[in-house]
Formats: C-alpha cells, structure tokens, sequence
C-alpha cells in the first residue's frame, strides 16, 4: 500500500488533504506541531527542525512504508507593516513556511526514487501573485515557495515530479485568523466573497482535491507547475 506524508495534518487543508487521500486508499504519515486524528502514522514536532524529519524517517524505515508523494502544507502567518519588521520574526516565516519543504524534500527524495510515479506538492498562495500590505512576510515566503517549486522540479526530474497549489481565500482556522484582526470581520468577508468570481470563499476539501490531483498520475505531464485554485479571485481583480 502507498503511503503519502502530509505536514501541517492538523489544520483546515491539511486535515482535509489526510482524509481524501485516505479515502483513496493510502496510508497516511501526517506530522504537525499537535496531535492529529485519523491518520495511519504520525510524528508530533517542528517541520522547520531537521530532528523531526529524522524522526518521520525511522518511522518509515520502521514500517517498511513505501512513500509515493510527500505534501508539504505547513506553514504560518505573521502581520506587521515594513516600519515594525522584526527579524526574528521574518527568519522564522521562512523556516517554517520555506526551509522546512527543503529538509522534507531532502529527506524523503531516497525514499520517493524508490517508488514509480513519485510526486511531491508544495503549497503556496495567490499572495505570491498579487502583493497584501502588511504581510509582505507571507508573500515573499510564498513567492520563494514558487521559484523553489520550479528548481526542484528540473533537479528531481525525471523520476520525482513537483508542483505547488496556490489557493486564495480558503475557509480555515488560519485565514480565520487574519480576518478577525480587521475591524469589522463580517463587513470584511463579504468584501472578500464578492472579490471572487464565484462569489464565495473555497472550502479545504477543495483544495484537497486539487492536491490529491497533482499529486497522483492523473497529472503525470506536470511538473514545476504553479496551480492557482482561488474562484477567479485573479481574473476579477
């Protein structure tokens, strides 16, 4: 049986990536920084710190796992204007939202070029794209997600494929989040619904669905792709 990893298993789209990917019949490895339900395997740590990876690694070896895809979800957030840029935290958004897809990928590619068809996906932002004041954090990490994407895919080629998703306003505790830091959050969601073609906000389980596709052989002529999966939030403004 095939086994994919997701990190980031606790949240909306990565909770949501473990159960579609389950419910096509794979063994799900998750990791995040908590405890995560319904999953096969899990390791409870730090993506952005090599020890787990050593660790999501023995489990592997461990349970002679055959590693098809490796789904790099996790990531974090941080808001401040330019003139209040702390560097801690700056280092940190990419540890976490770009380092730790480098030491995923570094230490699951022995294990994925020992399985036909293997695919890794990385998860990125429409913010790359268009730019949000005060969190240029974000956005450059998630810019950096994109050139990453696009240089690993000619490194890893032809036996690995990668590519990214890039969502837009995606209902999830972590863009819940952002909203309730603005002024008046109902006011605002309604704006940002009506800045969609489709009027709304996306679910995870639609972004699931997006992943699952770059990550398995029903997208086996994509690699280095950036995937936008955001209701024509792009092509309205």
């Amino acid at each position: 049986m095939k086994t994919v990893v997701i990190t980031g298993a606790a949240g909306g789209m990565g909770s949501a990536t473990a159960t579609l990917f389950k419910s096509k019949g794979y063994q799900v490895l998750a990791t995040d920084r908590g405890e995560i339900a319904g999953v096969d395997f899990q390791v409870v740590g730090d993506v952005a710190d090599e020890v787990t990876w050593q660790k999501i690694s023995a489990v592997i070896d461990k349970n002679k796992l055959e590693v098809s895809s490796l789904i790099n979800i996790a990531g974090r957030n941080y808001f401040d204007l330019v003139d209040d840029a702390k560097k801690s935290e700056w280092l940190n958004m990419f540890e976490v939202n770009v380092v730790a897809m480098v030491l995923g990928i570094k230490h699951l590619v022995p294990y994925l070029r020992k399985v036909q068809g293997a695919s890794i996906v990385n998860m990125s932002s429409i913010s790359a794209q268009i730019g949000t004041s005060g969190y240029a954090a974000y956005v450059a990490t998630k810019g950096a997600v994109d050139s990453l994407t696009k240089a690993l895919a000619l490194e890893l080629a032809p036996q690995i494929r990668i590519n990214a998703v890039a969502p837009g306003w995606i209902e999830t505790p972590f863009t819940v989040a952002g909203l309730n830091l603005t002024p008046d959050p109902v006011a605002h969601r309604k704006k940002a619904e009506q800045m969609h073609a489709l009027n709304r906000v996306g679910t995870p389980q639609e972004i699931a669905k997006v992943i699952y596709f770059l990550a398995s052989e029903e997208s086996s002529f994509m690699t280095g792709s950036i995937v936008t999966a955001d209701g024509g939030y792009l092509i309205k403004n």
